[in-house]
């Protein structure tokens, strides 16, 4: 019979022998403590790798009460199969980007489902504070205006994809301004001046703000509006399960006016999907007869379409990164004075692909 070998764990004391240094001078250096020589530091470092040495997180939380741990709310479990349909890449995207922070960082995510519930909201903020997080990443499935409860008040918090509508927590957002600007104008810089723009519902925080975007890139293309050429899908939903009745009857308005465009902007890539089948099932060719160009970069829409879809990427894993980097900021004390934006949004490029006809 094989006898297996029992594994000993390495302790502080035997660190401290290896190194030839005291048990005290072991801490100094697991604290990152300056006041140690850095030929000493390398030489307990390399004692603890040699040993296989794994400080005791219990001991270090009691020691500088510090867990190290950033508790994330999110809808991005509940909300998994309807995010896209909705507002295009699913929040787990966010995620990624706050995970490669605090990897780097060494800080641990708790990470729970808020289930869309405010009662169950409040429920997890208290309990990630009974585990002592140091701060908590309240992350959004979409761009939207939130009430946060009042325990997410009492750690460092920093709101995600959203903003508190009182402006009194910082928060990551999508620059959506710059989002429909850039849309409009991928257009504009191929030389079309008549664009069409399909719009998710009007109710949506993200569908006023490009819209205004769009605007403002005519204005600096010196390029007049039609107002008629700017339509809400949603205004055509009757009943509601009715998109691609809904996309229909906005695209044949567009379509039939006198001048109709020669490209059109999709509210979202799944939109532009469906404006594809539907071009298609019309014998209308794209780029050749009609330019699309969408939002988001679902890639899996983006790259299989034909042609593959140019359009504005949302840049969350962007956005979750400095959401993470401001939180670890917000604890540790160095936060830059943000009075005067208090909410930062990140834009996102144009993806070039081969949607959008050159006319120049």
């Amino acid at each position: 019979m094989e006898i297996q070998e029992e594994r000993v764990v390495a302790t502080i004391y035997d660190v401290a022998q290896a190194a030839r240094v005291s048990v005290k001078t072991v801490s100094r250096v697991l604290n990152e403590e300056a006041a140690v020589r850095p030929s000493t530091r390398e030489r307990v470092l390399q004692s603890m790798q040699q040993l296989n040495y794994t400080p005791s997180t219990a001991a270090r939380t009691m020691r500088t009460q510090k867990t190290g741990l950033i508790g994330v709310l999110t809808t991005a479990i509940t909300s998994a199969p309807t995010t896209p349909d909705a507002a295009g890449l699913p929040s787990v995207n966010l995620l990624k980007g706050i995970q490669s922070v605090m990897d780097r960082s060494g800080m641990l995510m708790m990470v729970a489902d808020t289930g869309e519930s405010p009662e169950r909201l409040e429920q997890l903020a208290r309990t990630f504070r009974e585990h002592r997080v140091e701060g908590i990443l309240y992350v959004a499935d979409y761009h939207q205006s939130v009430s946060p409860p009042a325990s997410l008040f009492e750690l460092p918090t920093v709101l995600v994809n959203c903003f508190d509508e009182h402006q009194r927590l910082p928060a990551v957002v999508p620059d959506d301004v710059a989002g429909g600007y850039r849309a409009a104008e991928a257009a504009l810089s191929r030389g079309h001046r008549r664009i069409g723009f399909l719009t998710l519902p009007e109710t949506m925080v993200a569908t006023q703000l490009r819209n205004q975007g769009f605007l403002e890139a005519h204005e600096a293309w010196e390029v007049q509006v039609d107002p008629g050429l700017v339509l809400s899908v949603g205004k055509f939903l009757d009943p509601p399960q009715e998109e691609a009745r809904a996309l229909r009857h906005a695209l044949e308005q567009l379509l039939n006016l006198r001048e109709p465009p020669t490209a059109i902007c999709c509210g979202n890539d799944k939109m532009a999907m469906s404006l594809y089948m539907q071009l298609q099932q019309w014998g209308v060719s794209i780029p050749e007869q009609l330019s699309v160009v969408g939002f988001d970069d679902y890639t899996l829409i983006t790259e299989l379409l034909n042609p593959r879809l140019t359009t504005v990427a949302l840049p969350y894993v962007e956005m979750g990164q400095r959401a993470a980097s401001r939180l670890i900021q917000e604890i540790q004390g160095v936060a830059e004075d943000r009075s005067d934006r208090i909410v930062e949004a990140l834009a996102g490029p144009v993806i070039w692909r081969h949607s959008v006809k050159d006319l120049r």
